[in-house]
């Protein structure tokens, strides 16, 4: 099956605020962030259902970023993944609950 895939409008800024972040630490780590964020968004796409259901109610997933700590937070509807949130790994989940 060949998933399509959404984002809440509010995903947009929450990445450009960790590329930000992470670009004032060191120049050029914004840059890999964002690559490794893609990377994390390619694999999930090709099996969303992989990822276990970590928030039952809402049927809400999520898909760790490599080297950093930030998740992908999704939902799986039929054959479309939409993305929640790009949150820390440690941020309560209110910060996405909202966007459900």
């Amino acid at each position: 099956m060949t998933y399509r895939l959404s984002a809440r409008p509010e995903v947009t800024a929450d990445i450009l605020k960790v590329v930000d972040w992470y670009e004032r630490q060191q120049p050029g780590l914004g840059a890999e962030f964002a690559d490794e964020l893609r990377r994390s968004v390619r694999s999930l796409r090709i099996n969303p259902l992989l990822y276990q259901i970590r928030h039952t109610r809402h049927r809400v997933r999520w898909v760790l970023v490599r080297r950093f700590p930030y998740r992908i937070v999704f939902v799986v509807d039929g054959d479309l993944i939409t993305v929640l949130a790009v949150t820390h790994a440690k941020q309560h989940e209110r910060h996405w609950k909202g966007r459900v």
